[in-house]
Formats: C-alpha cells, sequence, structure tokens
C-alpha cells in the first residue's frame, strides 16, 4: 500500500505536469492571425471614396468555402460592398459601389486564420472632400495610387458583430504562454525529481538500519545459543 508521503508526491507531480501540458497545448490556440495594414487605414480620412478596400493579414488565410466576407457600411446605412472579396495569399480585396455619400464608413470583416479558426473585426475611415492634403492648392497632384497604410488602431471586435469568429489580435501573446508552459512542466519536473530522490534515500537509510538491526540480532542469538 502507497504511503501517504508517496501519494502526495505523485498527486503533486500529477497537477504540475496536467497544468503545464495543459497550457502548453492550450497556447497554440491562441496564436491567430491579425490584420495588420488597410486601404483606407483605420480612422483615416481620404478625399475620394475608394473603389476598393484592401485588408492585409499576419499569416497566410484559409481561402475558398466562402471563408472571407467584408461589408462596407456607409453613411447612410447601405452595405456598398458589390460582390465577395477575392483572396490573394495574406490579403483580401472588397470592390465597392463607386460615388457613395461623403462621411464615416464602417468596415467589417471575418476570415478564417491560417491556424484554421475564423476571425473577424471591423474599423472605421471617413469620406471628406477637400479636408485632406491631397485637395489642398499647395499639394503635388499624383495620379500613383495609395499603398495600404498600417493600421494598428483597427478597433477589432469579438463575435457579437454577428460575423460569428474571433476576435483577432492573440497571437503576440504565444510566446509568453508558451513559456510559462514550459516553465511549469520544467519546475514541475525537478520538484518531482528531488522529492523522488529525497524519498528513496529516505528508504535506503530505513532499510539499511533495518538490516542493521537484523544483523545484531542473528549476532545476539547465535550469542546466546
Amino acid at each position: 500500500m502507497p504511503s501517504p508521503r508517496r501519494s502526495l508526491i505523485t498527486t503533486l507531480a500529477t497537477l504540475l505536469l496536467g497544468a503545464g501540458l495543459t497550457l502548453a497545448v492550450a497556447t497554440p490556440a491562441q496564436a491567430h492571425d491579425e490584420l495588420v495594414s488597410s486601404y483606407p487605414a483605420a480612422d483615416s480620412t481620404v478625399s475620394d471614396s475608394p473603389a476598393e478596400i484592401t485588408l492585409s493579414f499576419s499569416g497566410e488565410l484559409i481561402a475558398g468555402m466562402q471563408s472571407a466576407a467584408v461589408e462596407v457600411i456607409a453613411p447612410d446605412g447601405q452595405n456598398i460592398a458589390t460582390d465577395a472579396p477575392s483572396e490573394d495569399g495574406t490579403s483580401i480585396t472588397q470592390h465597392l459601389t463607386p460615388n457613395p455619400p461623403a462621411g464615416m464608413f464602417t468596415v467589417r470583416w471575418k476570415v478564417v486564420s491560417s491556424d484554421g479558426h475564423p476571425i473577424s473585426g471591423e474599423y472605421t475611415y471617413t469620406v471628406a472632400p477637400g479636408d485632406t492634403a491631397a485637395s489642398s492648392p499647395t499639394a503635388t497632384p499624383s495620379t500613383a495610387p495609395q499603398t495600404p497604410v498600417p493600421s494598428a488602431a483597427a478597433t477589432e471586435t469579438s463575435a457579437d458583430n454577428g460575423y460569428g469568429g474571433e476576435t483577432s489580435g492573440g497571437g503576440d501573446a504565444f510566446p509568453i504562454l508558451a513559456a510559462i508552459g514550459g516553465a511549469i512542466i520544467l519546475g514541475g519536473s525537478l520538484i518531482v525529481v528531488l522529492m523522488v530522490g529525497r524519498e528513496r534515500r529516505r528508504r535506503d537509510r530505513a532499510d539499511a538500519a533495518r538490516a542493521a538491526r537484523d544483523t545484531t540480532a542473528g549476532k545476539d542469538s547465535t550469542d546466546e545459543s
């Protein structure tokens, strides 16, 4: 029958290793892709309504089976996305209805992350003719297409926006959580090794003392006879 001390060691080892393994296995689920840039950028103001918007992510998206969805809600409440978005590696492009009313636009998106989990979010941009540097008399006219601007300020929302995906932005936590899980496993293993070694030494000393007593008792019996 196991001693209470040995049972305690076994229970402690099981709890420590179980906690570490659970955390280590669970952390990859946090490594979803993130929206890293967009055009128009989040919270930006542009002078002309774009013909399309572009969203770029930190990993290659899973394409097909209508896995991506984008809505662009105009100030009058109309969705001006004209068709299904096109996917190209880490980016998706959504074409828009031309000449919508000026004002604030809300972009809502949903994609399938490279780890297989759906993620979603939203952000806003504003169309205000004459309010940007591009319309200033001193500005140099340019016909070159505008390039995507990092949208770190984008507000990425939870599944409550009706898109059914998880909030993106969890990838940065993965290295930290993985390190914590590894530390728990390593620390638990060291504690178990130390406690098992101490128990073994205690048992060896007890066996040696018992053997010494048996030897002494045997000699006493021989002397008496």
